[in-house]
């Protein structure tokens, strides 16, 4: 399956004959046999005709409107699946230990992944900079102890969890993010982890990832017949996707910061090509392009599960639906992690 990239003043997504034309100028520049399309995303000024957007809903294929920063400001997507007992289900699961469960593993498949991305950058300096290898090694020990202690954590309803959860994962992340400071280079300005708004380039980077990401994970809440907005860990707010927050957790690490840390330790990218902008740290267009390509690749990237190979898109589909069928009370559920 393919994924459209949409990026540029003046573009317009279009049908002809049945497939889906981009069309800069009136010249046609790509053209896609929507059967093969997996998403659409639009991270620019572009435009897309109302023929285009039946096309697509009729062969499943989502299409999401990026702001600059990453973040999901639009979605256009097929019809919700008819599938009230998940639902209902997933409400009832947010009074009892099915919340505190999936809450539980939402949050060790993350300190996993953190684990897993630390000391494989441990492994690669070892003999280049062993002081940074040393560093990185204990700071994945020290996640491995939180890890365990979050195991331990039980409950009647995630009410009554949910802070000590989120304090060993802030505890965690902590010390995650202070690893990676260590092998980001220095001209970067990267002091560790700010959230929302970027004050630097390398926030800048990780902020549009998530928010790729977080398309990715809107779209296997929605085909799972879930509700986005009804999580476990994230409390509710008002527009606030608290489910798809939650499930996240599980792949941002292997899908979005291994790619922005090679970026960076790859010298793709370099401070010229940031700037400030009303306290927020902006990324040019070439970086944009550039990050938006290889996220969009690395969800088509292969992983090997037992003998199969599943795409990451595919892997979040299936822990969606796995997610499901556990809140409905058929199979159980673990939160996905790889090993180092």
């Amino acid at each position: 399956m393919e994924r459209l990239a949409i990026d540029g003043y003046g573009r317009f997504l279009g049908t002809e004959l049945g497939q889906i034309v981009v069309r800069e100028k009136k010249k046609i520049i790509e053209r896609k046999n929507p059967r093969r399309l997996r998403q659409i995303v639009f991270s620019g000024k572009g435009s897309i005709s109302s023929e285009a957007i039946k096309l697509l809903g009729t062969h499943g294929v989502d299409v999401i409107f990026l702001d600059f920063d990453g973040s999901v400001i639009a979605r256009v997507s097929p019809p919700m699946l008819q599938t009230v007992s998940v639902r209902k289900e997933q409400y009832y699961g947010y009074q009892d230990e099915r919340g505190v469960h999936l809450s539980r593993e939402f949050v060790t498949a993350k300190m996993k992944n953190q684990i897993a991305v630390v000391r494989g950058l441990a492994k690669r300096r070892k003999d280049t900079d062993p002081g940074a290898s040393e560093t990185l090694y204990e700071a994945a020990e020290s996640i491995s102890t939180v890890n365990e202690s979050v195991c331990e954590v039980d409950g009647d309803c995630i009410d009554e969890v949910r802070n000590t959860i989120q304090g060993m994962e802030g505890t965690a992340s902590r010390v995650y993010w202070g690893a990676l400071s260590a092998v980001v280079p220095g001209d970067f300005g990267f002091q560790g982890r700010s959230g929302r708004y970027a004050p630097d380039p390398v926030n800048s980077l990780f902020n549009y990832g998530y928010g790729v990401l977080h398309g990715e994970a809107l779209r296997a809440i929605h085909f799972a017949g879930l509700d986005p907005y009804g999580g476990y860990l994230h409390v509710d707010r008002s527009g606030r996707t608290s489910l798809v927050l939650d499930f996240m957790e599980e792949f941002r690490q292997q899908v979005v910061d291994k790619v922005v840390l090679r970026l960076l330790t790859k010298n793709q990218v370099n401070p010229e090509q940031f700037a400030l902008k009303e306290g927020v740290c902006r990324m040019d267009k070439p970086v944009r392009v550039l990050l938006l390509k290889e996220l969009l690749s690395r969800l088509e990237d292969y992983v090997r599960l037992e003998s199969k190979k599943v795409a990451w898109c595919n892997v979040m589909l299936m822990q969606a639906r796995k997610m499901a069928q556990f809140l409905r009370g058929k199979g159980s559920y673990s939160g996905f992690y790889l090993r180092w």
